[in-house]
């Protein structure tokens, strides 16, 4: 197949989040499975400076061109006077915000009806508007037969605009109604996506099924029902190349299920390094990613100390808002030598940690996927998870991982209660060789994929 990907992001050219991992590692993994893939994105600053570009070609109309690792090519939307900047988003609904996005995927729907792919495949609001401009304005002549995919990674951000903001779109005045773009009184981009496409694609079996509800819907609910016929959930991966502790330089030792021993080097040296108490089996306990109440910041903060008393050495590394950051940063200051936080991202460290860290918390509130629990599991720690999203379908509870609810201080006391005994009871060695067996990379959820955008292909071509 011949796929176009339109994204805001994409790793490791761009990205703050899971969402440009998710889409590099997809976009790799289909590529390596035969298919044509082009990654559409905004050249952003960051994009020109990035050592990971490639050289660049005019492709025309306002189009840089290139080939990326893993034989994925590139179409960088050179628009300097929306994309040359920092952030990449303005956080806020502003109708320079919406210029930009509405912008982007016009673009990309002009692009694909002029050089038609068998699936055009637009992630998350950034780029659902393409779906919506291409089959409105291009649905004549070749475009007619492209298949179109929406993948929605957090149905959390909607691209939602104050109503003005539809003028931008060039799309007729009728399209602003609640069975198309608009909602509760705003443009919504994701709609565009949502609404237009054949297929739509969110990343977990389980959070498929919790769109369709009040709780995660978040006022699309409705939408995701009436369109349920059409709707899939499918698991990420992660890159296992690029997240590999038999070769990862930044361990101390390296480690695979084959040999796990040298994990214990690496929980050594990680102790070491944070000048953190040497605690019992199954109680050195991390926490990594973005400080958020999304990302159950404040629950993890309100358990610190039972965890603590029970014998615990806490691991902290994140970066986000402020004020969990203090309550974070006052944590480590109340119990030194059993809390440490690292407040800013560090690549190495994180590795460090997932490498010798005996359980990683995970108290999510809501998680249409999640990446932590894969890569602690890829590096030998046990999940400890609200039993939510994602984190149902890729921990199996007593043996890749630890489930809990409810979401409080209590329940995730618990759980990680039940961890250390895992580790009491089966040993390190055992359990790091279960953990280090998973097969967490693309290749599963590629070939789920494949079939998916096969089906979407097929119905696309049925409409010549």
């Amino acid at each position: 197949m011949r796929l176009l990907f339109a994204s805001a992001e994409l790793a490791p050219l761009a990205q703050t989040g899971g969402l440009g991992e998710a889409v590099g590692g997809l976009a790799r993994a289909l590529a390596a499975r035969g298919h044509e893939v082009v990654c559409a994105l905004p050249l952003w600053r960051r994009v020109r400076e990035s050592p990971a570009l490639p050289e660049l070609a005019d492709a025309g109309g306002g189009w840089r061109s290139g080939t990326a690792a893993g034989g994925v090519r590139l179409l960088l939307l050179d628009a300097p006077a929306l994309f040359d900047r920092e952030p990449l988003y303005a956080g806020v609904p502003t109708m320079d915000e919406a210029a930009r996005f509405i912008g982007f995927s016009r673009a990309v729907a002009a692009r694909a009806a002029a050089e038609p792919p068998d699936v055009l495949v637009a992630h998350d609001w950034h780029a659902a508007l393409s779906i919506c401009a291409l089959r409105t304005l291009s649905d004549f002549g070749a475009a007619r037969g492209i298949g179109t995919a929406v993948v929605v990674h957090n149905n959390a951000y909607q691209g939602r605009f104050p109503a003005a903001a539809m003028a931008a779109t060039g799309l007729p005045a009728e399209l602003f109604h609640p069975d198309a773009l608009e909602f509760f009184g705003d443009l919504c981009l994701l709609k565009g996506g949502l609404t237009w496409a054949e297929r739509i694609v969110t990343v977990s079996p389980r959070h498929a099924v919790e769109l369709q509800g009040a709780e995660f819907g978040a006022g699309l609910e409705g939408l995701y029902r009436w369109r349920a016929h059409r709707l899939a959930g499918i698991a990420n991966g992660i890159d296992a190349q690029a997240y590999d502790p038999a070769t990862d330089r930044a361990l101390r030792a390296r480690f695979s299920a084959s040999y796990p021993k040298p994990r214990g080097a690496c929980r050594a040296a990680l102790l070491t390094r944070l000048a953190l108490q040497v605690p019992e089996p199954g109680r050195l306990l991390a926490a990594i990613g973005r400080l958020s109440e999304q990302k159950g910041w404040d629950v993890l903060v309100d358990a610190a100390p039972a965890l603590i008393e029970r014998g615990a050495s806490m691991a902290l590394l994140g970066d986000g808002d402020p004020a969990l950051a203090a309550r974070v940063r006052a944590l480590a200051q109340r119990f030194p030598g059993r809390v440490r936080a690292q407040l800013g991202w560090d690549d190495a460290l994180a590795r460090q940690i997932y490498a010798g860290a005996d359980c990683v918390l995970v108290p999510s509130r809501f998680e249409p996927c999640g990446l932590v629990q894969l890569l602690a599991q890829r590096y030998g720690a046990l999940p400890v998870a609200h039993r939510v999203g994602g984190l149902v379908d890729t921990i199996s509870d007593g043996e890749s991982g630890v489930l809990f609810e409810p979401l409080d201080p209590e329940a995730l006391v618990a759980a990680a209660e039940r961890a250390a005994a895992l580790w009491r009871e089966r040993g390190a060695d055992k359990l790091a060789r279960r953990l280090l067996s998973l097969d967490v990379s693309w290749s599963r959820p590629a070939a789920e994929y494949e079939a998916v955008l096969g089906a979407g292909a097929r119905e696309g071509a049925r409409r010549l």
